[in-house]
């Protein structure tokens, strides 16, 4: 597959999952916040952990960990909760690390696979950033939402 070359500037917000890197449109993260002590747990089994009050908005939590199929993690230091909107959801959203803001333009490769679909990992993306020393899955944040049911 050749690279796609595009002619402005991308940037993605880079976390981390189990050690591998996504990318999440930076024009959906309102803000990046250390997860609290306390986060709730939902009764049932989802990537819907609960809600709380984060900048004076009631949203739910969402565990990005979850959707892809890995285990919970441990509370860490390095964790963090992405404020993210799209559409009429504002949404949190708990990783295990955020790493930079990327910026992806014309002199950058996206090599795009088309859109993957379902609970498992490989899913919930639009494609990829690669170069010889990394690879950045690029996240479908409306897919991986409407998955577990959130209205967006």
């Amino acid at each position: 597959m050749r690279p796609v070359l595009h002619d402005h500037t991308e940037q993605y917000v880079v976390f981390k999952i189990e050690g591998e890197e996504y990318g999440l449109p930076i024009s959906h993260v309102l803000q990046i916040v250390t997860v609290p002590e306390q986060v709730p747990v939902s009764d049932y089994y989802s990537a819907i952990r609960g809600m709380m009050k984060v900048r004076g908005k009631i949203m739910p939590i969402f565990d990005v960990r979850f959707a892809l199929g890995f285990e919970e993690a441990m509370p860490d230091p390095k964790q963090r909760m992405l404020v993210v909107e799209l559409g009429r959801l504002t949404t949190a959203l708990i990783v295990d690390e955020v790493t930079e803001v990327l910026q992806v333009g014309a002199q950058l490769p996206q090599i795009s696979d088309g859109r993957g679909r379902g609970k498992r990992p490989g899913s919930f993306f639009t494609g990829m950033y690669k170069t010889p020393e990394r690879i950045v899955m690029l996240f479908d944040l409306q897919e991986m939402l409407e998955e577990e049911g959130l209205d967006v």
